[in-house]
């Protein structure tokens, strides 16, 4: 299965309840798939699953998708999207960059680990050439729009934004796919990328409180 993470800002419809024909039978069919592998799993879902939760049937899907494995990259996908969208809103909250980034972070990883959707995409990332194309151009120029509210804290280092994006994609996809400590909590995650990711992304100085050599005893 590729990874190509080019979803984002693609139009988003309101699931069809089933009065009536869907306006959109294609995006109607990617959300159907999104909430399939929520409930199903990767490996227990199939265009029958997929086209009864649609409420069409499996020509309408084969009149779109050629695959299985073609509806489900792109389900994933939707499904990390939103998921990033949601995640970038509530980290919003933090009151400086440090903050951002690592509340963004945890919230990232315990939602690939959690969201029966997404979680698939863990599998996925293990692979090098999946690792390689996180990395690529277009994938780094969508996951940088979920770190420009770093910005808002700290406009000096928009200069730095590429690196800083490519910085924390490292640090994500590494949580997500190397098992860490035995027993480390989730506050100790956190005390962890405050004193290793903020600096990491040059964001520990300053007026930020996470500055190299402050200890967290998280």
């Amino acid at each position: 299965m590729s990874v190509t993470f080019e979803t984002r800002g693609a139009p988003r419809r309101a699931a069809w309840g089933g009065r009536g024909q869907p306006e959109d039978p294609r995006s109607q069919i990617i959300e159907a798939a999104v909430r399939s592998l929520a409930s199903h799993g990767l490996e227990r879902i199939s265009l029958t699953v997929i086209a009864r939760e649609a409420r069409v049937s499996r020509q309408t899907v084969y009149n779109y998708f050629s695959t299985k494995e073609e509806i489900v990259e792109i389900a994933l996908e939707r499904a990390v999207t939103d998921a990033g969208d949601r995640l970038v809103a509530l980290a919003r909250a933090a009151g400086t960059a440090g903050d951002f980034v690592v509340e963004l972070c945890l919230s990232v990883v315990r939602e690939f680990t959690a969201n029966p959707a997404i979680s698939p995409m863990i599998t996925v990332l293990e692979q090098p050439d999946a690792r390689r194309r996180l990395l690529a151009p277009e994938a780094l120029a969508m996951a940088r729009g979920y770190l420009e509210p770093v910005l808002e804290h700290r406009p000096d280092r928009a200069g730095d934004l590429d690196e800083m994006t490519e910085t924390f994609l490292r640090f994500v996809v590494s949580l997500m796919t190397f098992e860490g400590p035995s027993g480390r909590s989730e506050d100790g995650l956190r005390g962890y990328l405050r004193r290793v990711l903020v600096p990491a992304m040059g964001l520990g100085d300053g007026a930020d409180p996470y500055r190299p050599g402050v200890i967290d005893r998280a």
